[in-house]
């Protein structure tokens, strides 16, 4: 499935995100620091060490992790970052066991945020490039969001402007309106950058929202994403004065939820 669009699904009980187009890079640019450990709960061979406790291979050194997590050759990623080396060797035989289970069914058992790792991050890799990851601290998300949504923008930019090749820079996405945005997120919302139009050097992205959250499942292409979703409110870009701006269609939307941050 292609299109230039972001979802977003958050179960907020579990710090859970459920995204599309968001990718490894923005992940990497997003975090406040590339972990320095992680171990791979798949069972791939893709690893630089092998945890004799666990027998899971594991990746070690910040820049093996950061290379380890753009390879796109290394799909799908299931992993989980640990904080000191012989962490991995304080897991119960029910801890090793849950984390094979969440590599095998694509869901948690118990959630995948230990204290005896201290782990920031569990990140799941599930069909069509669809990713699941686990947030110790939503804020963090906050800011990978940030980082997908004008790498969105600068490819909508390019695609219409090739032939000027001009730098295009783009402002980071206000705090307050995120968090305005995260209101809604807990339904299903669609970036729907590859339905912004251009307005008096204003691009203009919609925002929808999901009906049937159980149905993303079921999507196979573009008409699939966008045909249970309506549109609850505009998200704009001025391309001289580099402001980002929010114009909400349906109150509906971002007044069902109460969310604690």
């Amino acid at each position: 499935m292609q299109g230039n669009f972001v979802y977003i699904n958050w179960e907020q009980v579990n710090n859970l995100v459920i995204s599309y187009g968001i990718t490894p890079a923005d992940f990497v640019n997003g975090v406040p620091d590339v972990p320095q450990r992680i171990v791979l709960i798949d069972g791939r061979l893709e690893g630089n060490q092998v945890n004799s406790h666990t027998r899971f291979q594991t990746v070690t050194g910040q820049n093996s992790v950061r290379e380890f997590l753009l390879d796109k050759s290394a799909q799908p990623k299931e992993w989980l970052d640990f904080h000191e080396t012989d962490d991995l060797d304080l897991l119960m035989p029910g801890e090793i066991a849950e984390l094979l289970y969440m590599a095998h069914m694509g869901t948690h058992y118990h959630l995948p945020l230990y204290s005896k790792l201290q782990n920031d991050y569990a990140f799941l890799t599930v069909s069509d490039d669809f990713t699941k990851v686990y947030y110790r601290n939503m804020r963090t998300f906050n800011h990978i969001l940030d980082v997908s949504l004008k790498r969105h923008l600068r490819l909508l930019h390019s695609n219409r402007w090739m032939m000027f090749n001009r730098p295009f820079s783009v402002s980071d996405v206000p705090g307050d309106m995120i968090k305005q945005l995260q209101t809604a997120f807990t339904d299903g919302v669609i970036f729907a950058f590859d339905q912004a139009v251009e307005r008096r050097r204003r691009y203009l992205v919609p925002v929808r929202l999901q009906e049937h959250p159980e149905r993303q499942s079921w999507w196979h292409d573009r008409m699939d994403v966008y045909d249970a979703t309506r549109q609850v409110a505009t998200m704009s870009y001025d391309v001289e004065q580099k402001k980002w701006g929010l114009q909400i269609t349906d109150d509906t939307a971002f007044n069902a939820n109460e969310i604690d941050l």
